[in-house]
């Protein structure tokens, strides 16, 4: 008999209050006569070499550097410029990568190549948004800069790029964002969005920077083979953290990275750089760490900093050590949390705002802070599976600035593109996306949004669904498949933590239990002969809302206590449909 828990479930609008939302789910592949982990497989679209993804090894998946068009133009300019001792500006902005990526050069270069005529420049938040401008370059022309690296940005900034050129800064580009028709000039522009040879398309910006970093190296002939591999496997915790918080596909070489990254860390911590030890240790992570620490408990509190204060704060974190880190991280934990609360608040004042029964949801307000009001727009399309934006007049710029989001079904660059007319700018990053508006425009860019919105989203659009993997079989519900799930994990984007479909289970008998009943409830589940005990934390008073008859939906987790497996998460199905989640 195995014994499932589950944290989390749903069942009818008054187990969680008036508020009730209905959602359909699907299930992704029914082909019941092959096996579960082929299901699984198929559905991931790995139809060969599944040895290959199950273990991915460094053979296998990495790709020479110097497949990025550009790569050989970089490294030896790069090389040259260590040669003159020429000063060298890496230039990044202020989101989780950037600040790793340009930490992740600057280590190299200041520790590794001994060079120290480098530094690190950030624009200010306020003022410049997130393109380097000219100004920039002109103050960094007074600090006799010759050598500008970018960090994830500036594949569009033809201008800029040109103003470089006029003023005798040489530029090179780094970036992993689609480009225009037009590549800046540069001496060289490394992105794989640019390279028809580099036929992984999917890195992060911290891994073109690991990439350059490594191409740089094999030109080091100073430096022995060891002592290259020591300097590889110490940026790899680093680029593996960021590449999850990144958003990219964990396939090939990004699954290689973060799933070398992840076991080297659980097994040999006295491994990693002292500052990620020191940072780890000090968020006390009682569990062996998976993505779903880098997602919920390490990428928020690196992020809070540049949404609050500055982004050289966070670059602190990482810059120091031992007694001298603990500082920054108390800074870290302080500014998360006023993070947190500025943004519950910041929510519950656009939820008031909003009229949940327009098409698109907006929301407008002079206190919102520049750079929360993307989480915002994203919380509110989450709720109610609706485009959302979410603006910040200033009245001294005349402007409005504002943060978009969107569902699965609708496409937020085609509505901008349909109201560019009267828009100064727009642009987007990963799956946010941004606007500036004159506030003399900014009552008809709302109603020309509510139109666009009304004549493109239909009714059907707004049921959201839940994709479920594949429904579990009886037979199927063994020890020996569940331990075998593990071989999918790292999970994220392209590879998410399965969920399953597990039907008509008869209630025999509901318990509650802990803290003199009112706690737990814990519920006897009988389905072909099999037995299914089913935990639900913190319901105790719910019970008597339970059917006598329940299908559900969940995921299956390693119970590190009891030496089992456990249901983590699940909904329960009534009529095809999900009761809230």
């Amino acid at each position: 008999m195995l014994e499932f828990y589950t944290r989390n479930v749903t069942f009818k609008s008054d187990f969680f209050g008036n508020y009730l939302r209905y959602m359909k789910y699907q299930l992704l592949n029914e082909s019941y006569e092959k096996t579960l982990i082929e299901r699984l497989l198929e559905i991931r679209q790995i139809t060969s070499d599944a040895d290959a993804f199950f273990e991915p090894t460094l053979n296998h998946t990495w790709i020479n550097p110097f497949k990025i068009e550009g790569m050989d133009k970089a490294v030896s300019h790069v090389v040259n410029s260590l040669k003159k001792k020429e000063k060298i500006m890496i230039f990044g902005d202020y989101d989780v990568d950037w600040i790793t990526a340009s930490y992740c050069l600057y280590k190299f270069f200041r520790y590794f190549l001994q060079y120290s005529n480098v530094s690190i420049m950030y624009p200010n938040r306020q003022k410049d948004g997130y393109w380097l401008r000219n100004y920039h370059l002109d103050e960094m022309k007074s600090k006799w800069v010759q050598l500008v690296i970018t960090v994830d940005n500036w594949i569009t900034s033809i201008d800029e790029a040109k103003y470089a050129k006029e003023i005798w800064i040489d530029l090179l580009i780094t970036d992993h964002h689609q480009p225009l028709n037009e590549l800046p000039d540069a001496v060289a522009v490394l992105n794989q969005n640019c390279s028809p040879d580099y036929s992984f398309k999917w890195l992060a910006w911290v891994g073109v920077a690991f990439k350059l970093i490594v191409a740089i190296l094999s030109k080091c002939s100073n430096l022995a083979n060891e002592r290259k591999n020591q300097i590889f496997n110490y940026f790899l915790p680093i680029v593996a953290i960021w590449t999850v918080a990144d958003v990219v596909p964990l396939l090939w070489e990004n699954r290689f990275i973060v799933k070398r990254w992840l076991e080297l860390m659980n097994r040999h911590p006295d491994g990693l750089p002292k500052c990620l030890q020191g940072f780890l240790s000090y968020l006390n992570i009682k569990s062996q760490i998976d993505t779903y620490h880098i997602w919920f408990v390490i990428w928020p509190r690196i992020n809070a900093w540049w949404r609050i204060q500055s982004p050289y704060d966070s670059l602190n974190v990482f810059l120091h050590d031992g007694d001298d880190q603990i500082e920054f991280l108390q800074k870290m934990d302080a500014i998360n949390q006023e993070r947190k609360k500025l943004q519950e608040e910041w929510l519950k004042i656009a939820e008031k705002l909003i009229d949940v029964n327009s098409p698109i949801l907006i929301a407008e307000s002079e206190d919102f802070h520049e750079w929360v009001i993307w989480i915002i727009a994203g919380r509110l399309t989450e709720k109610y599976n609706k485009p959302s934006i979410v603006f910040k007049p200033d009245k001294e710029k005349s402007t409005a600035s504002a943060s978009l989001r969107g569902p699965d079904y609708f496409s937020i660059i085609d509505m901008l593109k349909d109201n560019s007319d009267i828009l100064e700018r727009f642009w987007w990053h990963k799956w946010a996306w941004w606007l500036t508006v004159k506030l003399e425009n900014l009552d008809k860019l709302n109603k020309k949004l509510q139109s666009y919105c009304k004549r493109v989203i239909k009714e059907s659009d707004l049921e959201k669904v839940l994709f479920v993997d594949t429904k579990i079989l009886p037979q199927e519900r063994t020890n020996w498949n569940f331990k075998f799930l593990e071989k999918f994990e790292p999970f994220g984007e392209c590879n998410e933590e399965p969920l399953f479909l597990f039907e008509n289970l008869q209630i025999q008998k509901v318990e509650k239990v802990w803290k003199n009943g009112t706690a737990h409830m814990k519920l006897y589940a009988h389905r072909w002969n099999q037995l299914l005990h089913l935990l639900f934390r913190w319901k105790g008073s719910q019970s008597d809302l339970i059917s006598d008859e329940i299908s559900v939906i969940w995921k299956i987790r390693r119970d590190t206590f009891n030496w089992g497996y456990f249901v983590d998460w699940c909904a329960i199905i009534e009529n095809w449909k999900i009761i809230d989640i």
